[in-house]
């Protein structure tokens, strides 16, 4: 068996489709088409009634995020196929979503992409006869290619090929056949295929032309199954596109229950991990001296995040306000251990109580991953609180030439002693006075998350006082933050948003009545005082101006 390409011509083959696919798509320039879409320009699809068109999000493409890439390979090749894609640059992040409309193709992740191809194609090469059968691999190979092309291209690139891209994969079936073989062939095709850019992107660029296009049935399918599960839609939702039953809200919402099984539980529990900004505690770093603990517990807390997420999801009725404030979470014996309680295994997560530390703001990965290597950081906590939760917006002291000096260290005072200088500085009391009393009430954790009733020998002082929010009040410490924040409409709402940038792939300021549209139509379905996560992640894609896109 011969590595694929041995000859230039290959080499070249393989070059011109993979280089013309990409050419054919600038990232970020959603005015070009992919094989056979294109934007809008004069006239329009017709849109719901009360859908303006400055609702819309603009005609686009995307690159699919890391992990969509790897559920996707998963879902093409099966789970006996190599794992590709967990060792990829990191996705590029808005608002600290991987889902994001700027994505690029580095030279890095185009050797890292050339790789992950050429491996899963080897792989099919083994199992030809199942994937690609050929009765006459000899006079037959090229009509059994034609037909392999057509049928596993349109698993790869989702939608059917167009005529010019069965033309340019045929010629490197070819160019590989021609003194080699028909395996050798089928392996250049998929290597082809996986490198193009109608399998990296996602299109949203509609058929017919005009100033609003509606989505076509694939990219309908594909946009609700990579949006609610993370991989390329099945068999039977493209069936439901396909007969027009995913055109109105009231399609897609029947539509729905069938997609929330496991694919769409860990997608949620990515969606989450992202808005808070918990994923991050895989990559945290503690100082060993001050934290000796820290790297025990670590992979822990990463998995405890997802645990409780689920758990939530499943158990707790989605509640936005159980996420914020439940007493409990889901540990093994060294984290119940350094939260205070007790689990009977170091490989097992259960349940347990943890009535002194409430919700997910609580636990050790938020704590660790808002915190600095040697200490707390109560400015980073309560910008994030303010961001992330609430939705207060903040200026960047570097825009307003404000130069940040921290803290003098200083080992007779605590860490709000400190970080007090900020209320005596005229230049900074106006946003710390909101972000450090965030911050300060969770002083009663450490820079990894485990409680301490003193700081510098002095004891530690978590009460604060909110003002400028709907939960403005007195509170003893982040448990009665917590608590309060989980009943807040303000919370909701922001976290109504955070779900549209992270499913829509951007936060851009010029979008914004994008944004509001969705919060619109999202407070229309709330029937209660608390917020869905399924629920909120549903009504965007049920939402009236999902299938449509403007011109941009």
């Amino acid at each position: 068996m011969r590595d694929l390409p041995k000859t230039s011509a290959a080499l070249v083959a393989l070059a011109l489709v993979v280089v013309g696919c990409e050419a054919a798509i600038e990232p970020g320039s959603p005015g070009v088409s992919v094989s056979g879409g294109s934007t809008s320009v004069g006239g329009g699809a017709a849109l719901p009634t009360g859908t303006p068109a400055t609702a819309l999000l603009p005609a686009r493409i995307r690159r699919l995020t890391d992990a969509e890439y790897q559920a996707s390979a998963a879902a093409i090749f099966g789970p006996n196929a190599p794992a590709v894609g967990a060792d990829f640059v990191p996705d590029s992040r808005q608002s600290g979503f991987t889902v994001n409309e700027a994505q690029r193709v580095d030279p890095v992740l185009a050797g890292q992409l050339a790789d992950a191809a050429s491996r899963l194609a080897a792989d099919l090469r083994q199992h030809v006869t199942e994937r690609a059968p050929c009765p006459d691999p000899g006079a037959g190979a090229e009509a059994c290619a034609r037909s392999f092309i057509a049928s596993f291209g349109q698993q790869v690139y989702r939608r059917p090929l167009a005529d010019d891209e069965t033309a340019q994969l045929l010629t490197l079936f070819r160019v590989a056949f021609e003194g080699g073989s028909y395996e050798e062939g089928i392996e250049l095709v998929v290597r082809g295929m996986l490198q193009s850019a109608s399998f990296l992107y996602l299109t949203e660029l509609g058929e017919a032309p005009g100033a609003t296009v509606k989505l076509t049935p694939y990219e309908l399918a594909s946009a609700m199954s990579y949006l609610i599960q993370g991989r390329p839609p099945t068999a039977e939702l493209l069936g439901l596109a396909l007969s027009g039953k995913l055109d109105t809200p009231e399609d897609r919402a029947a539509a729905l229950p069938s997609l929330f099984g496991v694919d769409a539980r860990a997608r949620v529990v990515r969606v989450i991990r992202e808005w808070l900004g918990t994923d991050g505690i895989a990559e945290s770093a503690k100082d060993s001296n001050v934290y000796p603990d820290f790297e025990g517990v670590k992979a822990a807390m990463d998995r405890e995040t997802s645990e409780f997420l689920q758990v939530v999801v499943e158990s707790e009725g989605a509640s936005l306000a159980k996420l914020l404030s439940a007493d409990f979470t889901l540990a093994n014996a060294p984290l119940a251990k350094l939260y205070g309680a007790t689990a009977g295994s170091a490989d097992v997560f259960e349940r347990v109580a943890t009535p002194t530390r409430l919700g997910i703001l609580n636990q050790g990965a938020f704590l660790s991953v808002f915190a600095h290597a040697h200490e707390t950081a109560p400015v980073l906590r309560g910008v994030a609180i303010a961001r992330r939760v609430a939705c207060i917006p903040l200026v960047d002291p570097v825009s307003l030439s404000i130069a940040i000096v921290p803290p003098v260290p200083d080992l007779t005072k605590t860490t709000r002693e400190r970080f007090d200088i900020h209320s005596r500085d005229a230049s900074c009391a106006g946003c710390h006075k909101l972000i450090d009393n965030f911050g300060f009430a969770f002083e009663g954790f450490d820079g990894m998350g485990k409680a301490r009733q003193t700081d510098a020998g002095k004891p530690v002082n978590t009460s604060v006082v909110v003002s400028g929010t709907d939960f403005d009040g007195s509170y003893a410490d982040s448990n009665a933050l917590a608590s309060a924040m989980s009943k807040s409409a303000q919370v909701r709402e922001c976290f109504a948003r955070h779900v549209f940038r992270a499913l829509s792939g951007t936060s851009a300021p010029e979008l914004v009545a994008s944004e509001d549209d969705f919060v619109g139509y999202w407070k229309e379905g709330l029937t209660m005082d608390d917020a869905n996560i399924i629920d909120t992640l549903s009504a965007y894609v049920t939402s009236p101006a999902f299938a449509y896109r403007r011109s941009p």
